[in-house]
């Protein structure tokens, strides 16, 4: 089935309407986010069995294959082989041409965040603090969860003296990297792990109640 252009967009009327593939859209824009995050587990879990296109995709991303993506796909699916495609050129040295990559994955999608999170460290690693700041604060806009982007602003905050944003966004990206977040479990009807251990031991001193309370 295709993808339409706007996937934010199809989703709102859908619920609006209350028609059936607001679940399929909803599944959608959590693979979307899964995948920006770079969490391919999770995005492989979201994805509807008959996306057959994005299960390639996740496929070929999990092999390393860029290049049949570049071109091809929905507009978030291109932007996400250009944000890795500038990624492996920055980390070859290549910082101009990874500028590029980054700058045409936002020209394909203008809220893709590791894109803006990228050019903040390219800005970053030349000294301009201020603008790598603003990149980051942009990305977290779009996804507030995003913890690369938390660590990135730390480091930029200690560059710049600011030792409590400096904490409080490290230790927010410390959590995020301990606990990822899942979003879709709610919506999905699964259970938090927290709260599946609350009320494992809650039930099992409950059953231990009772049974201490018969033998009285």
């Amino acid at each position: 089935m295709a993808l339409p252009e706007d996937l934010d967009r199809a989703y709102a009327e859908a619920l609006a309407a209350g028609r059936p593939e607001a679940a399929r859209l909803r599944a959608l824009l959590d693979f979307r986010r899964a995948l920006f995050r770079r969490d391919l587990e999770e995005a492989r879990r979201l994805l509807p069995p008959d996306e057959e296109e994005l299960a390639r995709f996740l496929s070929d991303l999990e092999a390393g294959r860029l290049e049949p993506w570049l071109e091809a796909g929905p507009a978030f699916v291109r932007a996400e082989a250009w944000v890795r495609r500038g990624a492996e050129l920055a980390e070859g040295g290549e910082k101009a041409a990874a500028r590029e990559a980054f700058e045409r994955a936002l020209a394909l999608f203008p809220r893709h965040p590791r894109a803006l999170v990228n050019l903040g460290n390219l800005e970053l690693e030349a000294g301009r603090t201020d603008a790598a700041i603003a990149y980051y604060q942009k990305a977290l806009e779009i996804d507030p969860e995003l913890a690369d982007a938390h660590h990135n602003l730390a480091v930029a905050y200690k560059r710049k003296g600011d030792l409590d944003r400096m904490v409080r966004h490290l230790k927010r990206a410390q959590r995020l990297r301990l606990y990822p977040p899942r979003e879709s479990l709610g919506r999905r009807g699964g259970v938090p792990p927290f709260y599946a251990r609350f009320w494992f031991w809650f039930l099992l001193a409950a059953l231990a109640y009772l049974l201490l309370r018969g033998r009285g």
